[in-house]
């Protein structure tokens, strides 16, 4: 029964400003029963006072008159605060907590008194004296409903009392009494938690409904004065005429300052004010020419759009008109994705793809007598540390081994978060000739116990180390050996450093074996599909499924993708490959219902295939399968080679009705200027900014600003590794469109969706997941499998 008294009410998600509202309003209302709730208690007390004078000491009788009165006063004077019209935060939570506790207070006085009497009621004291003590706990229901802590702690201090005065009465009318009295204190309790729930619900929409009528009302203030752009005039040597309002205020500089200045002035940056001087100078007219510009002690970003004026206005002076828009949030949005792209979340260290880029142009602009060594290191026995203490330790345990490292980092040294635990550090000239020492030192640091959160922790580090030599002309080569180099050393013990050698490279011949069956698989139909469900974020139904490869091999067993895709792609075979994905793909979803549709990666190579168009043309025309339902996945990498060509046919397929998808969208080089190119039917958010949305506020507004992005240029959005619950919350709240993730399914062979053929199945039951089925989720798709083994 109790657990109706610890029913969450509506406050636990409100953000600040509306939580203040509730709480004033709660004040409020409480106030006008004050006075009502403490006359009833005096004629209660009354009631007990003569039903029981002859059977108790004055003394007694008074005493605990005496403390009722004294919380009645007190009560009356709280009351009184809360009808004072202003009223700060602090002093509101102050008076809050008060009434509780004067609440639990009064609550107590009742209920120890009643306690106290049932124990020598006799006859018809014994049943008035029950529904007064029923009477106290429906009566502070009432009184204290807009007040949810308050209420309960009535409610259970009284019923509590109650029940010891019974069971210490003992016979069967007090039992009898006791389950009565819970059942009516339980349903006081749920019917209290939703008398509370509606007031606030009912206050919130009340205050949705103003700020909707104040927003509508601003809307149309901004659209009278010109949006939030302003205009400008400029004269024939490029001054300023008729600075409006808006304009100043925008530079902060006074009005009378920027009259008759020039616009060029405002712009610290040479290279943009020499720009523009040439294009004002011989009147050109330019169009959103980004422009960075000092505003007190903050940098905005400007676009300005301008041309000449015609003859008929030249007479008045105005050379030039044009209109210039503050891009500030844009900007700022778009260098946080640009750094989340290249810089590791948690650790704040370049990423594995900065990480590559920098070694890849190190290895380029190198000479033969350069001297540049790699080194790969992760942590010893780090999973065994996120097992026993939990990940939120092993998240600081990385950041502290992080900051130690960039304290032994040089001025040239590239230290970067590769992934997990696996660290990486690029050394170059005499750092390199000192590479073991370096190493050595790592270790011995690294080697130190760490506190974190109280915990003493110690954990070792192998490094593996790799020399760069004039043979090592690309730089996948040099990150193999020092992976080799790694591998050999927690081969043979951890916690220490190996140096590549040519011996170890005995991994490549079980690489050569690998393509040979992979040559023999295609034709021994040893390929599988296995599907993983996409999910619409407002009903919970599956809205389709994206085809995901698996290898069943007689002697290896199931080879997962990142095992195999990459010598696919360097062998060319990731072509035939593809080519039996979308064939096998579009032959099951024919057969599934109407509104399911199916998800198909596409990878560079496949986009360079001749036959592409071809085999999905054929594909469609042999099962029936409405083009639509067709979901073609492509990243970035795809429009980064051969772009021209690669739009053209993705423009052929999309007029076939074929919709494109743009995935992990944000963790490349230029994302935006690809939505550009080509009008993509969804974005696909990557994992990397969904991970941490329920607990990271950038990655919110970075996802809010994806999704809004969309909204505007008319696509879908679907997130992608989709693990907990509160991600989905918060997904919902921003409105995103779709999901996909270990939370609504692993990827499962076609026997084992069994609701493939009907679109009216909702899906499974979110609670009856397991932990295990919430652990973090590996990238499945072909190409981004293609991406990890590369």
């Amino acid at each position: 029964m109790w657990n109706l008294l610890q029913q969450k009410d509506s406050l636990r998600d409100l953000e600040q400003p509306d939580l203040d509202l509730v709480t004033r309003e709660q004040l409020a209302q409480h106030g006008k029963s004050t006075l009502t709730a403490v006359l009833s208690n005096a004629v209660a007390a009354i009631v007990v006072s003569i039903l029981f004078s002859q059977q108790l000491n004055f003394w007694a009788l008074g005493g605990w008159a005496s403390f009722l009165l004294g919380a009645s006063i007190y009560r009356l004077q709280l009351g009184k605060q809360t009808q004072r019209a202003a009223i700060s935060r602090g002093k509101a939570l102050r008076l809050k907590r008060r009434l509780t506790v004067n609440a639990a207070v009064y609550a107590h006085i009742w209920g120890v008194g009643i306690a106290c009497l049932l124990t020598v009621a006799q006859g018809t004291q014994f049943g008035l004296l029950a529904v007064i003590g029923a009477g106290q706990i429906s009566a502070g229901t009432l009184t204290y409903r807009h007040l949810s802590e308050a209420s309960r702690a009535w409610t259970f201090i009284i019923f509590m009392c109650l029940a010891v005065g019974l069971i210490a009465r003992g016979g069967f009318e007090s039992y009898g009494t006791l389950v009565l009295l819970s059942m009516f204190a339980a349903v006081l309790n749920k019917n209290g938690v939703d008398i509370f729930n509606g007031f606030v619900n009912q206050l919130l929409t009340r205050q949705e409904s103003n700020r909707s009528a104040e927003t509508v009302k601003l809307l149309l203030n901004d659209f009278e004065e010109q949006s939030a752009n302003w205009l400008f005039s400029m004269d024939q040597d490029g001054l300023l005429i008729d600075v409006c309002d808006r304009f100043a205020e925008a530079a902060d500089r006074p009005k009378k300052l920027l009259e008759g200045s020039k616009l060029t002035a405002l712009f610290a940056d040479p290279k943009d004010r020499n720009h523009l001087k040439r294009k004002i100078a011989k009147s050109i007219a330019f169009r959103d020419v980004p422009i960075a510009i000092k505003v007190g002690d903050e940098k905005h970003w400007w676009t300005i759009s301008a041309r000449a004026t015609g003859p008929s206005q030249r007479s008045s002076k105005v050379a030039m008109r044009g209109v210039i828009a503050d891009i500030t949030a844009q900007k700022s949005a778009e260098e946080k994705v640009n750094y989340m792209a290249h810089f590791d979340g948690l650790t704040d260290l370049p990423n594995r793809r900065l990480f590559n880029d920098t070694l890849d142009r190190t290895i380029r602009n190198a000479q033969d007598k350069d001297y540049i060594a790699l080194a790969f290191f992760d942590l010893d026995h780090f999973k065994g540390i996120n097992d026993t203490l939990g990940h939120p330790i092993g998240d600081k345990l990385l950041q502290a081994i992080a900051r130690r490292l960039d304290h032994l980092s040089h001025s040239g040294d590239l230290l970067a978060r590769m992934g997990g635990d696996e660290f990486a550090l690029l050394l170059t000239g005499n750092q390199a000739k000192k590479a073991e020492e370096i190493a050595q030192t790592i270790i011995k640091k690294l080697g130190m116990p760490f506190v974190i959160d109280g915990h003493d922790i110690s954990t070792g580090v192998s490094i593996g180390i790799a020399h760069w030599n004039a043979e090592i002309e690309h730089p996948d080569k040099l990150l193999k050996y020092a992976d080799l180099a790694l591998y050999a050393s927690k081969k043979t013990g951890r916690n220490r450093l190996t140096f590549f050698e040519q011996g170890m490279d005995i991994a490549a011949e079980n690489r050569r074996a690998m393509e040979n069956d992979l040559r023999q698989s295609i034709g021994q139909q040893e390929m599988r599909l296995h599907y993983q469900p996409l999910v619409d974020i407002k009903t919970l139904q599956k809205t389709g499924f994206e085809a995901l490869i698996r290898w069943e091999h007689p002697q290896r067993g199931i080879v997962m993708p990142d095992e195999f895709i990459g010598i696919a792609e360097e062998t060319g075979l990731i072509v035939q490959l593809g080519e039996w994905v979308i064939r096998k793909a579009i032959e099951d979803a024919a057969a599934w219902g109407e509104g399911l549709n199916v998800a198909v990666n596409l990878s560079p190579s496949q986009m360079r295939a001749p036959n592409l168009l071809s085999t999905i043309v054929n594909a469609l025309a042999r099962t029936g399968l409405q083009p639509h339902r067709l979901e073609l996945e492509i990243t970035e990498s795809v429009l980064m080679q051969d772009s021209e060509d690669n739009i053209r046919l993705l423009h052929q397929l999309r007029d076939l009705g074929v919709r494109i998808a743009l995935d992990d969208f944000g963790t490349g080089y230029s994302s935006l200027n690809y939505l550009r190119s080509f009008p993509f039917d969804k974005i696909k958010i990557d994992r990397c900014f969904v991970e941490a949305i329920d607990t990271h506020e950038d990655c919110r507004v970075i996802i809010r600003s994806v999704i809004n992005l969309a909204k505007n240029l008319g696509m879908q959005t679907t997130a992608e590794g989709v693990e907990r619950q509160s991600q989905v919350d918060q997904l919902r709240l921003e409105g995103c469109d779709q999901v996909q993730g270990y939370l609504y399914g692993k990827a499962a062979h076609l026997d084992g969706c069994t609701d493939l053929r009907s679109e009216d199945k909702t899906t499974s039951n979110l609670e009856a997941l397991t932990p295990s089925d919430s652990r973090p989720a590996e990238r499945e798709s072909l190409s981004d499998d293609r991406r990890k083994s590369a």
